[in-house]
């Protein structure tokens, strides 16, 4: 039997920002065969075969799918340390289906999770089409050294280790741990370097683990071509993560020069996690079911996160877009343009923004050869939104047109 063509799609728009830095291109066309992008060009330069379908975006704006690069998708609903402990397992499952699906309506067609006990297999789930959902880079369990930033403080040590946090203490128990994370089939691997908000009995200034820790678990991860991310936001934690060779830094809430210097002699990528700034503003009105501890932690840092921003962003150190959103109110999936639009809010130029929620966020996933613009032979994710996001980036909310590998999910236009 003979195999049946692929389709051509053939996609106008009014716009095409391509996420490679480069100068908007006006009235353009997206030829799409299969998974894949196969001509991109102005609307008079284009033959446009005769079987194509034709996608009329109209006055829309395109743009790559999106992505968020520090995420997590495990099916919270609130801040309140109980909800892991009396909410079924299944019933999270089920709510984390659904952010998934909120994440692909939202146009992000690809996240990287950075510590879920789900993820891993959310990710199977969408990869064989059970679901729909954003192409997932997951981390798996993190690790965690004892009394550290991911270790449950108030429960047990037991409890936190079936709750899929790998503790790990000193560099051979760090790569026996870097290795179980690899066992389980991580993407990446996640650490801590330093305290942080969500954790009860440390502080986002203080360090956690040593040079050397890190420096076990980098080489195993890089040994099989793994990246590393750790959860940093004093700037000591940074220091050691840098020097420990991990690949991202994520928050870096109180940066210094020498951070920064370290940032960018390493070529290490930075995740600020800016949004979270609004958020926290917003926690000292409405708290929701936040505990004291953090809500005390998150106006500490108020100040310090737009000035450590600013100051990586102006040195050039590599920027990727990431909420650390995990689904309660004030942090839901689907808000995730928030990034983009905080990150405008506090200095970066639009065309930068676009940039981190594009072309840097896949570039510091690891698949940049694959995915994050616009170009020929790339994978076929691309969104529409409502007008022109270099003018006014908050259109990265007013998506109207999602296509992933080819295939759409949301056409709010007619198809001709």
């Amino acid at each position: 039997m003979k195999e049946e063509a692929e389709e051509t799609i053939c996609i106008k728009a009014g716009l095409l920002v391509d996420g490679t830095g480069r100068e908007p291109l006006t009235s353009p066309i997206v030829l799409v065969k299969g998974d894949k992008i196969v001509e991109v060009g102005k609307e008079s330069e284009i033959n446009i075969p005769e079987n194509a379908k034709l996608i009329d975006l109209g006055n829309l704006t395109i743009l790559p799918g999106l992505t968020d690069a520090h995420v997590h998708i495990y099916g919270r609903r609130s801040y309140s340390p109980a909800e892991g402990i009396i909410t079924p397992h299944d019933l999270a499952v089920i709510r984390a289906v659904e952010d998934c699906q909120k994440l692909l309506k939202a146009g992000f067609t690809m996240v990287r999770d950075v510590g879920s006990s789900i993820a891993l297999s959310l990710k199977r789930a969408i990869n064989e089409g059970t679901i729909p959902g954003p192409r997932i880079f997951a981390a798996g369990r993190p690790i965690s050294q004892t009394g550290g930033h991911s270790d449950i403080h108030y429960l047990p040590r037991e409890e936190v280790l079936k709750r899929g946090i790998l503790l790990a203490d000193g560099p051979d128990d760090c790569r026996r741990a870097a290795r179980e994370a690899l066992r389980d089939g991580a993407d990446l691997i996640k650490i801590m370097t330093s305290g942080g908000i969500g954790s009860e009995k440390d502080h986002p200034r203080y360090p956690q683990f040593t040079v050397e820790e890190v420096k076990a678990i980098t080489e195993e991860a890089h040994r099989v071509e793994r990246r590393v991310a750790s959860h940093a936001e004093g700037a000591e934690g940074v220091k050691i993560a840098v020097l420990g060779g991990v690949d991202s830094v994520e928050h870096g809430f109180f940066l210094d020069e020498e951070c920064v210097q370290l940032m960018l002699s390493h070529n290490v990528y930075f995740v600020p996690t800016l949004c979270l700034v609004e958020v926290y503003k917003k926690a000292m009105e409405r708290p929701y079911d936040m505990p004291p501890w953090r809500l005390k932690k998150q106006e500490e840092c108020i100040d310090a996160m737009p000035k450590s921003f600013m100051m990586a962003y102006k040195a050039g150190v590599k920027i990727a877009a990431g909420t650390d959103y995990f689904g309660p109110p004030l942090r839901a999936h689907g808000d995730n343009a928030d990034e983009a639009i905080t990150m405008v809010k506090y200095g970066m130029k639009p065309m930068d923004a676009i940039l981190a929620t594009t072309r840097n966020a896949a570039e510091c996933i690891g698949v940049l050869n694959v995915v994050g613009t616009v170009e020929v032979g790339k994978l076929a994710d691309i969104v529409g939104v409502e007008g022109n996001p270099l003018e006014d980036i908050t259109v990265l909310k007013k998506v109207k047109f999602v296509m992933k590998e080819g295939k759409i999910y949301v056409n709010q236009r007619q198809t001709a």
